[in-house]
């Protein structure tokens, strides 16, 4: 007699939704990844119908909002609004960047930033615009997407008095980067310090656009202007844009990686000076010994 034929269990083995990105303090992005996807589908080839019951149930559940930080507030280090602070309202969608290295940035960048104009691509908090005014800038402009980031800003520079001497735009800077020629006609001749410290997962995620942006604006930018990129540790952007001469420093988990627009007029004196030189060693190298 034959032996009665088993039954195998069928088994969804459907992969499970993709992850959220999300930026956080202290962190552009905070991914909340599907972990062990690999052990689940394990688990569910031996545990038949109980397992996969319990993989409707967690695929069923809603996902874990982004959990809202503590609200804080940004200290001013340095210049004519010293110690003063800046409010932070906890928005994990927004990422300042940290105080330490904040002041090492501005360090690098020669302390006091007199006769320059300060461009911070996305603004979060405002707090590097805002820092660099109280550092002695001219002025500056702050482009952030985020709508409530943006009143937060402009009732920040409301408070400083700052309002006068700070543009805010609400809008999507990739967006902007489409037209900069045109977009930057009448910002001032000076040096410009540009910020461009985004969500981190803007620099796979969006990599050609925001390259080719950044390196565009840094094209038409007076001489002297300086650019400043924070970036992963995984993300080499002195590869990505290799025609820069860069100066990078790492501040876990960040790197900050700044490149400096030579200035003409120096520029032209060195060559000068040069040829000068060159000159010399071709009159020395003609004069003939007596016989």
């Amino acid at each position: 007699m034959p032996k009665p034929r088993r039954r195998r269990p069928r088994h969804d083995f459907a992969s499970a939704p993709d992850s959220t990105s999300n930026d956080s303090l202290g962190n552009d992005s905070l991914e909340n990844d599907n972990l062990g996807n690999a052990e689940n589908e394990t688990a569910e080839a031996k545990g038949g119908v109980g397992a996969r019951r319990g993989k409707a149930q967690r695929e069923a559940a809603p996902r874990p909002a982004l959990q809202k930080l503590a609200p804080t507030k940004l200290r001013i280090i340095a210049g004519e609004l010293r110690g003063r602070r800046i409010q932070y309202n906890g928005d994990p969608a927004i990422r300042p960047m940290k105080e330490r290295t904040r002041e090492s940035v501005f360090s690098l960048l020669g302390g006091y930033l007199h006769n320059t104009f300060a461009v911070d691509l996305f603004g979060g908090t405002g707090i590097l615009a805002i820092e660099s005014v109280s550092r002695g800038a001219d002025g500056g402009v702050i482009f952030e997407l985020s709508r409530p980031a943006v009143s937060t800003i402009v009732e920040t520079l409301k408070l400083l008095k700052l309002e006068h001497l700070i543009e805010v735009h609400n809008i999507d800077t990739l967006r902007w980067m489409r037209s900069i020629e045109s977009n930057v006609r009448s910002w001032p001749k000076v040096p410009w310090m540009i910020y461009c410290c985004p969500p981190y997962r803007m620099w796979t995620e969006h990599k050609e656009r925001l390259l080719q942006g950044i390196a565009e604006l840094f094209a038409v930018s007076p001489p002297g202007s300086k650019l400043v990129c924070e970036t992963e540790h995984d993300f080499d952007i002195a590869a990505e844009l290799a025609n820069l001469d860069w100066d990078i420093r790492t501040y876990q988990p960040a790197f900050i990686a700044i490149a400096t627009r030579p200035d003409d007029t120096a520029a032209a004196d060195r060559a000068e000076s040069d040829d000068a030189d060159a000159e010399d060693d071709a009159d020395t190298n003609d004069t003939t010994a007596p016989a």
